[in-house]
């Protein structure tokens, strides 16, 4: 079975400029994901997936195969549909595992379980969450408390489960076929969500969300100092 990591990531971006070379704590954000998936035991290929040779050569130097998407798919209009069926396609994955590279903080231990996870459910589709247990509403109406009756408990909760994108995955053949169907694949077949530690789904979309995972791993890294001491 191929087991394919694929970490796709555009030179371009609008809010935090290049932000998937920009150094964070000292290294390309990009090499974060990039040592997560080569420490991770499930996978037995890992490609970056890109538009921008230089982003191709710091996959190359450090290992790892590099996919040239078409500079089409590498638009802002371009959807993870479509350059998800293109890769798929292209290199015949039986399972793909997408590794985002604006999710610094996962893990490779993250990586191996959320595949474990997928293939022993048999899941077509899994997405990694941030599970909130916060009294919630939606267009004004209550999601998972009653109103009508004392207020509940967060602990008493049934959690909102909120996309992060850190890690998902997806049976190959059911991403194809739901996306020759439809033109969307992403959430394809019977679909499982694996909540991760809240400090691991931070998202690099703006300034501030940087400074936030900078800070993190900072911070992790000193814990870790600390407990060799």
């Amino acid at each position: 079975m191929k087991i394919i990591g694929e970490i796709p990531a555009r030179l371009g971006s609008k809010r935090v400029k290049k932000k998937n070379i920009r150094l964070l704590d000292g290294k390309p954000m990009i090499i974060y994901a990039i040592d997560a998936a080569k420490n991770a035991t499930t996978l037995t290929d890992i490609y970056v997936n890109s538009e921008s040779d230089v982003i191709g050569d710091i996959a190359l130097k450090n290992n790892i195969k590099y996919y040239k998407r078409s500079k089409e798919l590498a638009t802002d209009a371009a959807t993870s549909d479509d350059y998800n069926y293109d890769f798929i396609k292209k290199t015949d994955a039986d399972i793909l595992v997408q590794i985002n590279p604006v999710s610094p903080l996962i893990e490779s231990t993250d990586i191996d379980n959320i595949v474990k996870f997928a293939l022993s459910n048999n899941f077509d589709t899994v997405i990694t969450t941030k599970d909130e247990y916060l009294q919630s509403f939606y267009n004004n109406k209550p999601i998972n408390i009653d109103i009508n009756k004392q207020l509940s408990r967060t602990q008493d909760l049934q959690p909102i489960q909120l996309c992060c994108w850190g890690v998902c995955v997806w049976k190959a053949t059911s991403f194809i076929k739901h996306y020759e169907m439809t033109g969307r694949g992403v959430f394809c077949g019977n679909v499982g969500f694996y909540p991760i530690e809240h400090s691991k789904t931070i998202k690099i979309s703006t300034e501030e969300d940087f400074c936030i995972a900078e800070a993190l791993i900072q911070y992790n890294r000193n814990k870790n100092e600390n407990k060799t001491v």
